[in-house]
């Protein structure tokens, strides 16, 4: 295995042997979904395996949702303990996953899309080997005005002072690519990067005239923004989603329900992608044969504590539509369970 590619979860287990027993290095990992433990080989006793899975910052959902698969990977597995750790979101969590900082990273499709094929911001440096373990939720284009302002639909945005989200984030790629498609951009407009919670406290403090959320709603900032000060969410017209769609091939229509957020009155028509959990094609079948029983077994747990994971519960909504090949750890556990055929 090239050194770039070595696991995290392999070099947590080292220094669990090491500690453990004072003495050398073990051999490579063997994963027994058997008996549920890393072995170093094949009789002695399962092993702890500690594993990271990248995130978000807090004001979205990633945060959320990849606490919630940390915590029921850890109660369904004993011998794993899954961590999070928080990132600028999707575009770090690739690259995360690219240099073995992180095991595993929740990923939008949008950027594993792009990441895969070596476009954009991966122009010329394709990450061929990403690849999925399930999708959790979708993520959907959001914007807050406050009520008072004269800003009815995105394309009014022009000129404005706009948060699309943290710098390199789904969510800023995502306005970028909508409002790309509105004719707004850069040259005709103030774009700034904020996080959503100090972007909702700028909209409140008028020093922002709009904040852009792409995450499963509700979104906990927009949220927050909302119960603090009367606020509308901004429309596209049906023309204009239809130009987004048609440009973005990882998105999907989607309506941002009635009294999703405090004082919302009315259902909102915009777009949405879904967000993967992914991992690298170096990582273990077996164990992420183990990880994907484990997620798949722990879906009501999940959605129970983030309901915008109920959406694992759709048919075929884990498993296809995906932008990137399965992980063949993933990919045998769906077609053992029938629900992957050729």
């Amino acid at each position: 295995m090239d050194k770039k590619r070595i696991s995290k979860f392999a070099a947590g287990v080292v220094g669990i042997l090491i500690l453990a027993a004072g003495i050398g290095v073990a051999s490579r990992p063997f994963w027994d979904s058997t008996t549920s433990g890393l072995r170093p080989d094949k009789t002695s006793e399962p092993q702890l395996m500690i594993l990271t899975i990248g995130t978000a910052d807090s004001g979205g959902t990633m945060y959320p949702v990849g606490s919630a698969i940390a915590q029921a990977l850890t109660a369904k597995e004993p011998f794993l303990k899954v961590n999070t750790s928080a990132s600028s979101g999707s575009l770090a969590n690739v690259q995360g996953i690219e240099n073995g900082q992180i095991d595993m990273g929740l990923v939008s499709a949008d950027v594993a899309l792009v990441a895969y094929e070596g476009k954009a911001e991966f122009s010329g440096k394709p990450v061929e080997n990403l690849r999925v373990i399930a999708a959790v939720y979708s993520s959907l284009s959001n914007w807050m005005v406050r009520e008072n302002a004269d800003i009815v639909y995105v394309h009014d945005l022009i000129g404005k002072r706009v948060a699309l989200g943290p710098e390199g984030s789904t969510t800023e790629l995502s306005a970028r690519n909508a409002l790309t498609v509105l004719g707004i951009n850069k040259n005709n407009t103030q774009f700034l990067n904020y996080g959503l919670g100090t972007a909702g406290t700028a909209v409140m403090e008028n020093d922002v005239d709009a904040v852009h959320g792409f995450a499963g709603i509700p979104i906990n900032g927009l949220e927050e923004m909302a119960q603090k000060t009367p606020t509308r969410l901004l429309q596209y017209t049906d023309e204009e989603l239809h130009k987004i769609l048609a440009r973005n091939a990882s998105y999907s229509r989607s309506i941002i329900p009635a009294g999703t957020y405090t004082g919302q009155t009315q259902p909102v028509e915009t777009f949405g992608v879904k967000c993967l959990l992914c991992v690298s094609a170096d990582m273990d079948e077996e164990l992420v044969y183990t990880i994907t029983k484990a997620l798949y077994d722990s879906v009501d747990e999940m959605a129970e504590e983030q309901p915008v994971m109920a959406e694992m519960k759709k048919e075929d909504f884990c498993y296809s539509n995906l932008p990137v090949p399965l992980h063949p750890g993933a990919e045998k556990f769906y077609r053992e369970r029938g629900l992957v055929q050729d």
